[in-house]
């Protein structure tokens, strides 16, 4: 496998939360109960956060491998996602909030300053303590947000891989796939533990990069997979049996794509990394279109509405905060 300096990561990122970003235009305009679990744009969006995490567990391994200091690993860590993540956290208190709240803004105030508000975070659960969202086919506020401590919480088995030597065998990752696996059959039924099933996105995507020397990623087996993944579907559209699948199949359809050799796509990101931005972001802003939109919600215009806000805080965030911290990230570590 040769993943280049010049491969299609960016682009990749962009594409899954683009993915997720039209996926909620859906889930947030008619509710998540009025969608089955296998509904394709349901599932659109869910290929979106495991493309994400297929590439948090191919490089952050590498991360490791450079610089295998825990203090120096966690504030790379820290400082990649902490930042952001406030400034989404206050954009959503002082810019959000006042706009979207039913409260009174003194109230509104009131409450945002109430340790009771406070034992509500995070915001992804429901923002009626705020007076955010009640009325509509959904109350959460920033739903994504429940991926940032799953995805800090990999960062830690990883490091703990790492510190007691088990990183450097080979098939580290299988056991503890299968161990995963195990807990997300056990758990299906239940929409929130079932989450699990990303960590195998994650441990896929690590074993990659431990064997990356080995394994032969090319266009033929990628299309051989894809069909096996895409005809697993329309055979089975309702059957758990998709999912296992995919678990297999698209941690290696997204490492083919990220080594491709197509110059458009190896410089998409000559801009920034959008990603991190549209990803924590949208979602309120979403949440506001509906709550404010005339009359029924035009899908359509709601995801082209969506994908141009997520664009724009995405880049806002990226040259207002994310680069900035990327360069205190090499002062603080003493590595890039």
């Amino acid at each position: 496998m040769d993943i280049h300096r010049t491969n299609n990561f960016d682009f990749l990122r962009f594409y899954g939360a683009a993915s997720i970003i039209i996926s909620h235009c859906f889930a947030l305009s008619l509710g998540y109960t009025a969608i089955s679990i296998y509904n394709p744009t349901l599932l659109f969006g869910q290929i979106g956060l495991a493309i994400l995490i297929v590439i948090s567990g191919f490089l952050i391994p590498a991360s490791w491998e450079r610089d295998p200091r825990p203090k120096a690993f966690f504030t790379k860590r820290l400082l990649r996602i902490g930042p952001g993540l406030i400034f989404a956290i206050l954009f959503v208190l002082f810019i959000i909030g006042p706009i979207a709240t039913t409260l009174p803004l003194a109230e509104y105030f009131a409450a945002m300053l109430s340790p009771s508000t406070w034992a509500s975070v995070p915001f992804y659960t429901n923002g009626a303590a705020l007076g955010l969202f009640t009325t509509n086919p959904v109350p959460f506020v920033n739903a994504p947000l429940w991926a940032i401590p799953l995805e800090f919480s990999l960062y830690i088995l990883l490091a703990g891989l790492g510190l007691v030597g088990l990183l450097k065998f080979r098939h580290t990752m299988i056991p503890l796939f299968l161990f995963f696996f195990i807990l997300w059959a056990l758990w299906f039924e239940n929409p929130t533990l079932s989450k699990v099933h990303y960590i195998l996105y994650f441990l896929a995507g690590a074993w990659y990069f431990r064997n990356r020397d080995r394994i032969d990623i090319n266009g033929r087996t990628a299309l051989v997979l894809f069909v096996v993944l895409a005809g697993t579907y329309l055979l089975f559209p309702t059957n758990p049996v998709i999912f296992p699948v995919a678990f297999l199949v698209i941690p290696y359809l997204v490492l083919f794509v990220a080594q491709a050799d197509t110059p458009r796509l190896n410089h998409f990101g000559k801009y920034g990394d959008f990603s991190y931005g549209m990803f924590i972001f949208t979602y309120p802003i979403q949440q506001t279109m509906i709550l404010f939109w005339p009359g029924e919600v035009c899908i359509p215009l709601l995801i082209v509405f969506s994908l141009a806000a997520g664009v724009g805080m995405g880049a806002v965030s990226w040259h207002l905060v994310e680069k900035r911290t990327l360069g205190l990230k090499r002062r603080v570590t003493g590595k890039s």
